[in-house]
């Protein structure tokens, strides 16, 4: 049984890769399927060693003095879920709905970041009937992860000068720049004392989470620095000995949800009493930004705990570290141009990690961000490492595709103006510039809503409509 209209590509394309895994370092079946869709439509397709896929078609009649043009998307996708949910991302299909115009996936991320832009791409490829010059299908991998993909391409395969990136989340705006950014790991060894005794179970759920790029301005609650201020504030009565401390799944996520058992040194009345009063706070001032949040303690038995002192450490971390919006541009009205996210934090048997992930405008930004966390780490006695850095993508001042595509907007759209700005979130189009920095790009996509969270959808309208400007755009092209 299909959800979607199958007589549409694009939403044909989007069903069938739903159906295969396709998280970040997991693209292998995806790419494969790619490189088949090439094959039964007898189109010239390379695949990498990094299996990003480049897919050619040639222009259609009236076209072939044309300048090539490059269609962008990549085909990982954030594997979120409710902690109540089942579903193995490395083998389960994805389990589609649609409500109230908007698709959806039961309990898990939809994948429509970036789904619809290689849903998009495959239905251009395969479309006889379209007007369009030469096209190259780009298909890139671990986008959310490392964007190893845009990294390891050969640019040779790529004999154009303009692109479209097709990883936008609004359909009446194009991307016109975006951030870089890079990861911090901290991480320190640890021992446990096996020592049985009577402990609590803490649990935070609810929060709406988000995009780290896309939603840290909204200054949601993040709940692993939630968890942090709760213990902390246990700390500052008594002691605390963590058993456990676990909080979201991507590091360039907003984390929805953390969970904690430990022992304390107060009373059961008084650490309960302590929790209660600091989360009614916590949820007054997320009322406007999180109303579901959910706080919640019990009793519990505790098997194992860590050093007093450790503890401590690991807790007062967390608690200081920086996390959120940092700044905002004078410039742009409204653009974030840093911030940090600490999207995972896990206590295992031998070590504990927090991972963050900082974002900014300009590389002085992320170099700071980034020195300032590992200087903070460092008197700790933690250590910090850095990795998947991503430049920016810088805005360009004359870009004859955004003038054009300024053009056909208004003239497909009834004289209204498309909205062009530059993003918080990370994009290749800055790898893609570093290695061909004449090359002239844009970015679109259809209205995304809550993306990497359970809670993502795609509106269905919008997705017809940003298909049906696209090939008006490349008709023009």
């Amino acid at each position: 049984m299909t959800i979607l209209d199958a007589s549409k590509g694009y939403q044909k394309y989007f069903e069938e890769i739903t159906k295969i895994p396709h998280g970040s370092a997991e693209e292998k079946q995806i790419s494969d399927y790619l490189v088949q869709v090439a094959h039964n439509h007898n189109l010239k397709v390379v695949q990498d060693e990094s299996n990003n896929v480049i897919i050619y078609k040639n222009a259609s009649l009236g076209y072939e003095d044309h300048p090539a043009v490059v269609l962008q998307a990549h085909i990982d996708m954030v594997n979120e879920k409710n902690s109540s949910s089942n579903h193995n991302f490395s083998k389960d299909p994805l389990d589609l709905y649609i409500e109230d115009g908007f698709l959806k996936a039961h309990s898990t991320t939809l994948g429509a970041d970036d789904g619809a832009g290689v849903a998009y791409i495959l239905s251009a490829l395969t479309d006889p009937s379209l007007k369009h010059p030469q096209l190259i299908g780009l298909f890139t991998v671990n986008e959310e992860a490392t964007m190893e993909g845009a990294f390891n391409l050969d640019m040779s395969l790529i004999n154009a000068k303009r692109m479209i990136n097709i990883d936008g989340e609004e359909e009446d705006a194009s991307t016109t720049g975006s951030a870089g950014g890079m990861d911090i790991v901290i991480h320190h060894s640890i021992t446990y004392i096996h020592a049985p005794a009577k402990g609590y179970a803490l649990s935070i759920k609810g929060l709406l989470g988000g995009h780290s790029g896309g939603e840290i301005h909204k200054e949601r609650g993040n709940s692993n620095k939630i968890i942090a201020r709760l213990l902390h504030q246990c700390i500052l009565k008594g002691d605390v000995q963590l058993e456990s401390l676990k909080g979201g799944l991507k590091i360039n996520a907003i984390p929805r949800e953390a969970d904690a058992t430990f022992t304390s040194s107060l009373p059961e009345s008084e650490v309960l009493d302590i929790i209660n009063k600091t989360a009614i706070q916590i949820k007054k001032e997320l009322e406007f930004t999180d109303e579901g949040l959910t706080i919640a303690i019990k009793p519990c038995t505790i098997n194992k705990v860590l050093d007093k002192d450790v503890s401590k450490k690991i807790i007062d971390f967390l608690y200081l570290v920086p996390t959120g919006l940092r700044h905002k541009s004078d410039h742009l009205n409204g653009l974030t141009t840093s911030s940090e996210n600490i999207g995972i934090i896990d206590l295992q048997d031998e070590i504990f990690e927090f991972g963050l992930s900082v974002r900014g405008a300009l590389d002085s930004y992320v170099q700071d961000l980034a020195d300032e966390i590992q200087t903070l780490a460092k008197v700790f006695g933690f250590s910090a490492t850095t990795e998947n850095w991503y430049p920016a993508w810088d805005y360009m001042e004359h870009s004859p595709m955004r003038d054009l595509m300024a053009k056909v907007y208004k003239e497909t759209h009834d004289g209204k103006e498309i909205q062009m700005y530059a993003v918080h979130g990370g994009l290749e189009c800055g790898i893609f510039k570093e290695k061909c920095p004449d090359m002239d790009i844009v970015a679109i996509g259809p209205n995304i809503y809550d993306v990497h969270t359970p809670d993502e959808k795609l509106d269905l309208k919008s997705f017809d409509r940003t298909y049906s400007f696209l090939c008006k755009y490349l008709e023009n092209l």
